[in-house]
């Protein structure tokens, strides 16, 4: 059988770009998990990037950039835990 994925072209430059494969990585809580530790990673990265930039061995360039990246990691997380915690809601308002 052919791979789906490579029929797709967005997809496949998409899947080239992560570095990842055309099969499932695993569970729903092992992709959260992946997810979550790559934010903090992002975060993490953005601190260091600003305190060399503070200590002046960064370019502003790259502090301003991780900064962005930082905050697109949190709004990101924030609107996904607000999706959650309201499927969550409507989950427990369900007539059983």
């Amino acid at each position: 059988m052919p791979n789906a994925l490579a029929a797709v072209p967005p997809v496949s430059a998409a899947v080239r770009a992560y570095g990842t494969t055309s099969t499932p990585a695993g569970d729903f809580s092992t992709m959260v998990g992946d997810a979550a530790r790559a934010s903090l990673n992002t975060l993490r990265q953005a601190e260091v990037t600003s305190a060399r930039g503070v200590a002046g061995a960064a370019d502003v360039q790259e502090v301003v950039q991780a900064a962005a990246s930082a905050e697109l990691t949190v709004q990101t997380m924030t609107q996904l835990r607000d999706k959650v915690l309201g499927a969550y809601m409507d989950v427990l308002r369900m007539a059983v």
